[in-house]
């Protein structure tokens, strides 16, 4: 879609988290951070409250202090930088999802939805996929019997599920489950198993329309040593029409723009021209 007459053109980002959660540092002075940078559009992202305890979701005493400071900022910096309220929500079946009624009734810009928590079965959450190397050796043995490859697939079967059953905006780091997996140890990503699993929850993204993010967070933290997705997946996302946007995951205010010229050549090298935007005057493709 063309952009619209007066809009500022570039790139923003849409998945930041402030102190209120994991991340360092006030709403404001990422917002200070992004005008700096001559970013157009910032939006926020915090980890949504899970109905148990977590050292890096969304306490639910922070929620409205968190919704609160997101809406004085986006007040604040009316005219010159577009600041959207968003949350981070994560997919446990039978638990919680990007369309929980609690979610719905926040008045949000926009949901991005993540599966972060794993287990054999429905609304289990023993597991993260993007913790410590230990915590996916653990949730291998004791969860899923020393099958790493049936942990890789529950897990995008659970991002199949969430883009059918419960689709947010934005699908967040799509392959996260790589995280702990650099040198190889649980699987590879020329298995045909393992790409066929991809497939398989990227139809499911491309049928419910959601976005899908090229998350830079995890390089630029040191966590992982590569972006989200792999470039061999964000071909096939471009062949599929699947619609794509940079995102920093950033939890400090200087991580807000992280890479984001090496990301914009892997779109390009993909075969993308353009990333979807979130504006004022809702969602336009921007070129790169």
């Amino acid at each position: 879609m063309p952009m619209a007459e007066g809009m500022k053109p570039g790139i923003g980002n849409y998945h930041t988290h402030t102190y209120h959660c994991d991340g360092h540092g006030e709403p404001r002075e990422y917002a200070e951070a992004a005008l700096k940078k001559g970013m157009p559009r910032l939006g926020f992202s915090g980890h949504n409250v899970v109905p148990f305890p977590t050292d890096w979701t969304m306490p639910a005493t922070r929620l409205e202090s968190y919704l609160h400071e997101v809406r004085e900022v986006k007040e604040r910096y009316r005219g010159r930088l577009e600041v959207f309220l968003g949350i981070e929500a994560d997919f446990i079946p039978g638990m919680i999802s990007p369309v929980h009624r609690d979610i719905r009734g926040l008045g949000l810009d926009f949901v991005i939805g993540s599966v972060h928590f794993i287990g054999p079965s429905d609304g289990d959450h023993a597991w993260t996929v993007d913790g410590p190397l230990e915590e996916m050796e653990d949730a291998v043995q004791h969860g899923f019997g020393g099958d790493a490859r049936g942990l890789v697939e529950r897990y995008y079967r659970l991002l199949a599920s969430m883009a059918e059953t419960a689709a947010p905006d934005i699908v967040a780091h799509f392959d996260v489950v790589k995280k702990n997996n650099r040198d190889g140890q649980f699987f590879s990503e020329d298995d045909a198993w393992y790409r066929a699993a991809v497939k398989l929850a990227l139809d499911s993204v491309r049928e419910s329309g959601c976005v899908m993010e090229i998350n830079t967070g995890g390089v630029v933290r040191g966590t992982s040593g590569s972006f989200y997705p792999s470039p061999w997946i964000l071909r096939e996302a471009c062949r599929m029409d699947i619609p794509v946007m940079v995102n920093a995951d950033a939890h400090r205010p200087e991580q807000i723009d992280g890479k984001f010229p090496e990301a914009v050549q892997l779109l390009r090298g993909a075969g993308y021209r353009a990333q979807r935007q979130l504006t004022r005057r809702g969602w336009i493709d921007v070129e790169l």
